[in-house]
């Protein structure tokens, strides 16, 4: 045995001499907390237990199947794994090899990746997945730091590409790759696998969920022993004692969870070697290091995250209610192909009462948007009925006789004149480098628009929307520090103690590196110390000020308030609101929210407020695997132990202080393996601290909590969330809670448990918190509470009922034509600004104008390019939008770009005042309204002759080809 430290270890392998050395570690955490480079390959456990419905996490699958690469190509390598690991069975050594192949520009590719451990998505984000779309196949292979793209003629390859997993765009053209299996298990061997079940009784259909035993896959059982020489390696243990009963730990943890007597037979034959055995053939040094002295390795990387696709919510499926704009609420049927004679045609299938059907040309789906409102009350519209236009009447009606109120407000803030602050640029500069990461695109541009918001002579009212973790705050630092350089004091109001306290430890170091001052003021100061601060607050010796509702008090009077951050606004009551009214009036608001509270999401929709989104993950963060069930003990120790065995810690969340201790005890008997406490907002301070300090140490394994922390925690260890009566909660709440894990580079799980049973309103709520996840779904869940909770006083004028009647979109456009009308006569909106729905019908249009089914399957992605191109409203956007779809799915075919010069017509034609178009064999019909702005000499130079009936607003137009003239004549 050699007791060392870290460096002296890092010196044993520099000076053996052997050409491979492996290195195991007591858990498998422990590998990426003691070091890595490119020198170094890690071989981790699997991080979920044997036969789970949860599948490994791709990281770890990754990473093995790259280290055995990595073993192919190159004997001198030092690999990082445990015990458990090594002795796993694994994908054999010559099967491995005869599954690598090298391609170039011009080779046969005639791989299905599903045959080689792949798994298949609509678009790739995670090693081992695979999508074909159209020419063109993505395929994120585990040697490569980004995804490749290959585009195919036939079988040919003519384009390679890596591209980015956020925009799914190309970004560096290559002329090779090589390509590996995505994983260990290869379904190409899938006979053998299905030999081997059928000798063990009832485990057929258990082929799906044995992601972690390969070996039944082949006909030799290897480990990665294999695939090294044994006399030129050397193989190291750390703390040989530890390393050792951790292993035999997580196989004694393996087999309770497995369900049946045959499963334990099928793991314990092909899991792999039995430890004992294992042991007594592998020769080591044992090596002991104290844990605390593990080196502790942060990954950094310059890559920027990119902009990320948001808010998909008008998404259809097939059964979704929709809104035409001219029959009312219908069911959205699906697509259907017909023959014409001119070609193929794509409908939009939509369902009316009496079962009445409506068939809409796909190429007008802009008449069509989701229904977003009550689904249980709303009826569907009759065909013929005029009750569709007589609530649409209703509405805009309404909306005219309250929208002065809005006018009042969006006036005020206009023309009321605050403060142009400009800042330092030397303290601001200090103060940017000081933040720890590299800003997302997004950050960088929210950062920009508030700081140009604060030297404006506008009061600044703006909101940051951005899930859990995605980096709201740093901006809002940034604008505290602008304001404190201006001269000006700036207040943080947040909802909890627990947030106010981390967010004072997180910025009092680096205020005070740039001479800013800051003070916490919350429940816990004595009346003594809230005098003091007040004191130094009314004086202007005080510069931030970071509190609950306890900053709103009536004895602070701000001597020079410039800004007030409002974190998480929806958490405050009415009267706390109305006081936070008082404090902001003509001073810089900013308002942070990862769930925006229907009435200030739709504001800034309606553009009646300024809105920053934060859509774009930090590097490595993946969405948080969510689960929805009945409350069960086993669940519970399942995913607690799973997380134990990971390294990580569990937050389980109890919203009762006077049975928490009780809950804590059951635990404690559930799962004597781990350290269990609990803590609420009635503890004394000090108490309360030291448990959060104790669990951000990591000295706690499971914290049971009241909902004291669904602000503020940010612990990046605690990866499971249990939620003991999750129908408890409202939607905002269930997101904030998932916000609280999830927030490094591993993979997390949210259980929201319920022990009774669901009222539907609930089921709905726990349906879209579990179907609703990644970037941006904290927009995408208050827009799905708007359907859940039927809206009610939307804009804080009463509304109740009109949203339910017609959808929120049509509601959106009622309310947005009538601001335009209104705002421009008031000169308060440029009406240059506003996006114009372009409202023309062409009919008798003969070239094909579909998206070929054999060229984007996937109906919900051609449904998204037939809205994007229908909503188009710019000509000089239609080259990005080709570029863009050329690129993700190969080469456009000719009935594509036919409906993207269908579009430009339809948009140049409107711009001239047409309102309708009508094709036949040699003739045009041009209807309009109040002018036809032509171009004279066009209209002699293609067509034949022409007629114009300026009583009826109609021009005819006389040519042997009207399709091709009209594009000439609008052009």
């Amino acid at each position: 045995m050699i007791k060392i430290n870290n460096n002296e270890l890092l010196n044993i392998i520099k000076k053996s001499k052997k050409q491979t050395k492996i290195i195991i570690f007591p858990e498998t955490w422990n590998l990426e907390n003691f070091l890595f480079d490119k020198n170094i390959s890690i071989y981790p456990d699997y991080d979920v237990f044997p036969f789970e419905s949860i599948k490994p996490s791709k990281k770890i699958l990754s990473r093995r199947i790259q280290t055995l690469y990595n073993l192919l190509k190159n004997k001198d390598i030092i690999i990082l794994t445990t015990l458990h690991s090594l002795s796993r069975y694994t994908i054999p050594y010559s099967i491995l090899k005869k599954n690598i192949f090298s391609f170039n520009i011009d080779s046969t590719f005639n791989i299905n990746p599903f045959y080689y451990g792949y798994e298949k998505k609509w678009n790739v984000y995670e090693y081992g997945e695979y999508s074909k779309k159209g020419f063109v196949l993505d395929m994120y292979i585990p040697i490569y730091e980004n995804p490749i793209r290959i585009e195919l003629f036939d079988d040919e390859i003519v384009r390679i590409n890596y591209f980015d997993i956020n925009t799914q765009k190309s970004i560096e053209s290559l002329t090779s790759f090589t390509f590996i299996p995505g994983s260990e298990i290869l379904m190409k061997y899938q006979e053998n696998a299905e030999k081997i079940l059928s000798k063990y009784p009832n485990t057929n259909n258990t082929l799906e969920i044995i992601d972690t035993i390969p070996a039944i896959y082949y006909e030799k059982k290897e480990t990665l022993l294999d695939y090294i020489d044994i006399k030129n390696s050397e193989i190291f243990i750390i703390n040989e004692k530890e390393s050792i009963s951790s292993s035999f730990t997580r196989e004694r943890e393996n087999l309770e969870f497995i369900y049946s007597d045959n499963l334990k037979k099928l793991y314990k034959n092909y899991s792999g070697d039995s430890l004992e055995n294992f042991i007594s053939k592998i020769n080591y040094k044992n090596i002991e290091i104290n844990k605390q002295n593990f080196i502790i390795k942060k990954i950094s990387s310059k890559k920027k995250s990119k902009e990320i696709p948001l808010l998909e919510w008008e998404d259809l499926e097939i059964g979704d209610l929709i809104v035409h704009e001219n029959y009312g609420i219908g069911i959205y049927k699906g697509l259907k192909k017909i023959e014409t004679q001119y070609g193929k045609k794509e409908l939009i299938m939509l369902e009316y009462a009496n079962n009445a059907k409506v068939y809409l040309p796909i190429e007008r789906i802009d008449k069509i948007s989701k229904y977003v409102g009550d689904k249980d009350i709303v009826k569907l519209d009759k065909i013929g009925s005029s009750s569709w236009e007589r609530r649409k009447k209703k509405v805009e009606e309404n909306i005219r006789s309250k929208i002065q109120e809005l006018i009042k407000l969006y006036a005020l803030r206009e023309h009321t004149t605050g403060i142009s602050l400009q800042g330092d640029e030397e303290i601001e500069e200090k103060f940017k480098k000081t933040f720890p990461y590299i800003e997302t695109a997004d950050q960088e541009k929210a950062i920009e628009e508030v700081l140009n918001d604060l030297a404006s002579t506008k009061p600044m009212d703006r909101l940051i929307a951005g899930d859990a973790g995605f980096g709201k705050t740093e901006v809002a630092l940034r604008a505290v520090v602008r304001t404190v350089s201006s001269g000006y004091q700036a207040a943080i109001l947040v909802p909890t103690t627990i947030l106010a306290q981390q967010y004072y430890d997180n910025v009092k170091y680096r205020f005070d590196e740039i001479g800013i001052t800051v003070e916490l003021i919350d429940r816990f100061k004595t009346q003594k110390e809230k005098n003091i601060i007040t004191e130094k607050i009314n004086s202007g010796k005080l510069d931030v000020i970071i509190g609950t509702h306890a900053l709103l008090n009536k004895n602070i009077k701000f001597k020079k308030l410039g800004l007030l951050v409002i974190d998480e606004e929806q958490r405050f009551g009415v009267f706390q609101k109305e006081k936070i009214k008082e404090l902001s009036h003509g001073i810089n608001v900013l308002t942070m929210s990862a769930t925006p509270i229907p009435r200030t999401l739709y504001f800034s929709i309606s553009g009646l407020r300024d809105m920053s989104v934060i859509s774009t993950p930090p590097i490595g963060r993946l969405p948080v695997e969510t689960f929805v069930s009945k409350y069960s003990k086993k669940i519970i120790r399942t995913a607690i132990l799973r997380e134990k065995s990971r390294g990580g810690q569990v937050l389980y969340i109890h919203n009762r202080v006077n049975d928490i201790e009780d809950v804590e005890k059951e635990l404690s008997e559930l799962i004597p393996e781990v350290s269990v406490v609990s803590a609420h907002g009635q503890m004394q301070k000090r108490y309360l601290s030291k448990i959060i300090k104790m669990y951000y140490n990591g000295e706690i394994d499971v914290l049971i909590a009241t909902t004291i922390i669904e602000n503020g925690i940010d612990i990046p260890n605690a990866n499971t969330l249990i939620v003991d009566d999750a129908e408890r909660y409202g939607i905002s709440q269930l997101y904030q809670l998932r916000g609280r894990v999830g927030r490094s580079s591993k993979r997390a799980f949210a259980y929201f448990l319920y022990k009774n049973k669901l009222k539907p309103e609930t089921e709905k709520r726990l349906e879209a918190i579990k179907k609703i996840v990644g970037p941006g779904s904290g927009l995408k869940l208050a827009l799905q509470d708007l359907e859940i909770r039927g809206f009610g006083d939307l804009l804080g004028i009463e509304q109740k009922g009109h949203i339910n009647n017609i959808g929120l979109n049509m509601y959106k456009e009622i309310l947005n034509k009538a601001i335009i009308e209104i705002y421009s006569k008031e000169k308060i909106i440029n009406k240059e600004n506003i996006k114009e729905k372009i409202d023309l019908d062409i009919k008798g249009i003969t070239m094909p104008i579909t998206i070929p089914e054999n060229y984007i399957e996937n109906p919900i992605e051609r449904m998204r390019i037939y809205r994007t191109i229908a909503n188009e409203t710019k000509i000089e956007n239609f080259e990005k939008i080709k570029e863009e779809i050329e690129d993700k799915f190969g080469k456009i075919p000719e009935e594509l770009n036919n409906l993207i010069k269908y579009s430009i017509l339809r948009i140049n034609a409107y711009k001239k005042g047409a309102k309708e178009i009508e094709i036949y064999d040699n003739t045009a019909i041009i209807k309009y309204s109040k002018y036809l702005d032509i171009d004279i000499l066009k209209l002699k130079k293609y067509s034949h002759h022409f007629n114009h009936f300026e009583n009826k607003k109609e021009l005819v137009i006389y040519t042997k080809n009207p399709e091709e003239s009209l594009f000439k004549i609008f052009e």
